[in-house]
């Protein structure tokens, strides 16, 4: 076919259309062929699709960027991109490449499509191969999602599940099957928390993985609505109220009066000070209510137990005594407070 329907497929007119015919010449065919375009092609296309990705994406840190990146130029994403524009109708290949299905083989495809963008890189400049790159990239960007996009079905289950706080998948080989050079095997996954087991098969234990993964997935994301969704969290908050109100009820009715109302427990010692002055008599085992300080309403006010009457009563009388004797009036009051400083 002619390389005129590749250019104008492409969007892009050669000036030397030699450069398209080595870019699409295999090594297998001639000396002349397309790995040196290959080369300057491959870092032209990760300039190109790196500056795409950091103006698109401006919340993508450094990693993500990379791991997007990495996912849109390697091998299977360029076989795809080529196979959209039929390049394999225009290879040059050898003879043994050709009855060998080459024109089929996704490397020489993806090889062949950087070697397109080296030659045009050559033909014109950067700014050519850039604009070239950018229309058969942007569709592709307009439909992806830079948060998985790259990730295997294994991390993307383990990611969701961490997300919303349910434990890892269980991952058990149930059985192997074939021989040695060339067996199958078939693993079981499980999401216990979710009621999910599901299994895959493949020809190594990773890849039976990835497929028993990649099936838990599409069922943990089809039970989404139901069972991850905003009313558990909210439950949960409504439980946590509830618990905080019942401890806080608990602490107020612990609380004494003179906590919930000081003032009002001043008050009333105050009054009772008061009464007691008014009788013309001191509190027992107390100081005279003429011309000394009032207790302070704060004070803790002793008991007075029968024993303490006693003694107090004792020591009255032996103070009458001495009182008589020395011809000097007896004083109660200053009896009594020794007895109640002892007390304290």
């Amino acid at each position: 076919m002619s390389l005129t329907q590749l250019e104008s497929r492409l969007n892009y007119q050669f000036r030397n259309a030699e450069l398209l015919r080595q870019a699409m010449t295999h090594r297998s065919h001639s000396p002349t062929h397309n790995e040196r375009l290959e080369f300057l092609g491959d870092s032209v296309l990760n300039c190109v699709v790196a500056a795409l990705l950091f103006k698109r994406f401006a919340d993508l840190d450094e990693g993500d960027l990379s791991r997007v990146r990495a996912n849109l130029v390697k091998q299977q994403s360029l076989y795809e991109i080529a196979q959209a524009l039929s390049i394999a109708d225009f290879l040059r290949l050898g003879e043994g490449e050709l009855k060998s299905g080459g024109f089929r083989r996704p490397s020489i495809l993806a090889d062949t499509l950087e070697a397109i963008f080296g030659a045009i890189h050559v033909d014109q400049g950067f700014e050519a191969a850039q604009a070239v790159i950018e229309r058969l990239y942007i569709p592709i960007l307009d439909h992806i999602d830079p948060r998985t996009l790259g990730k295997d079905a294994k991390t993307l289950l383990q990611e969701y599940l961490q997300g919303h706080k349910i434990a890892l998948p269980q991952y058990t080989v149930v059985a192997t099957h074939g021989a040695a050079h060339n067996q199958q095997f078939e693993v079981e996954c499980s999401v216990p928390k979710l009621e999910i087991k599901v299994s895959g098969a493949g020809a190594s234990r990773r890849a039976a993985e990835q497929a028993a993964a990649k099936k838990a997935l599409d069922e943990v994301l089809a039970l989404a609505p139901s069972l991850l969704g905003k009313p558990k969290r909210s439950k949960k908050t409504a439980a946590k109220q509830r618990d905080e109100a019942a401890i806080q009820g608990a602490l107020d009715l612990r609380a004494t009066p003179e906590r919930k109302h000081p003032r009002a427990a001043h008050d009333t010692a105050a009054g009772h000070g008061k009464n007691a002055d008014s009788a013309g008599g001191s509190a027992p085992g107390g100081a005279p209510s003429n011309g000394s300080a009032p207790i302070a309403a704060s004070a803790t006010i002793p008991v007075i137990t029968a024993a303490t009457l006693a003694r107090s009563t004792l020591t009255a009388s032996g103070a009458r005594a001495a009182s008589a004797n020395n011809s000097a009036p007896a004083d109660d009051s200053l009896a009594t407070a020794p007895a109640a400083t002892d007390e304290r």
